[in-house]
């Protein structure tokens, strides 16, 4: 039966902690900006050509 040793599981709850301080780390308006641009480009994909809006009902 194999064991796990500690030096292991100390190196992957490093690793987390590290991680979990570089995500709480990045500011909010940083964050919020992106998610602006994001919303932008998908409105801009979303809208229709004129070419294909013509009202005409077939």
């Amino acid at each position: 039966m194999k064991t796990i040793s500690a030096k292991s599981e100390n190196g992957d709850f490093d690793k987390f902690t590290n991680f979990m301080r570089r995500l709480v780390a990045v500011p909010h308006s940083e964050i919020k900006a992106k998610l602006h641009a994001e919303k932008i480009a998908k409105k801009r994909k979303a809208k229709p050509s004129a070419s294909r809006d013509s009202g005409a009902k077939s």
